[in-house]
């Protein structure tokens, strides 16, 4: 089983969000202990990914690699996910981006990818509708990510 570090983190800087983020940490760690957060396995996949697509053509076919900054990404992406969704499948891509799914049927599906500079690329078949663009992840999911993850779970 591969690990990752945590990469939580804070955007603050006083003593307050400090103590907020190592709180936040503290309560996650306790959750994870207790196999209550269906996102830690996603976390754990996103480890067993990382490892495997570190370097060039890791795939055999020049897949570029993932780079640090795009794991951060994705780390960041699946922490500020709301701990009752279901865990996406993770995967790399040729162009050394990272893939988070969700596939309920062949009518539900949605494939978000992190690229390192902090961008969210999205396509998805929610019913009858196709749904795709780009958009900045600045540590806080999208509301229009959320509802169309929402959507495609049946929630």
């Amino acid at each position: 089983m591969a690990t990752m570090p945590s990469l939580i983190g804070t955007h603050g800087i006083s003593p307050e969000a400090e103590w907020i983020a190592r709180t936040g940490r503290s309560e996650r760690d306790r959750l994870v202990r207790a196999n209550w957060l269906p996102i830690d396995a996603a976390r754990e996949e996103l480890g067993v990914v990382w490892s495997e697509c570190q370097t060039a053509n890791c795939d055999g076919f020049g897949a570029v690699p993932v780079s640090p900054d795009t794991l951060r990404s994705a780390d960041l992406f699946l922490d500020s996910l709301p701990l009752d969704l279901p865990a996406p499948a993770i995967g790399a891509e040729p162009d050394g981006q990272l893939t988070l799914e969700w596939h309920r049927s062949p009518r539900h599906t949605l494939s978000i990818s992190v690229s390192h500079d902090g961008y969210l690329h999205y396509a998805g078949l929610i019913g009858p509708n196709r749904k795709y663009g780009t958009i900045a992840f600045f540590g806080e999911i999208p509301a229009d990510i959320l509802r169309l993850i929402e959507e495609v779970i049946g929630r």
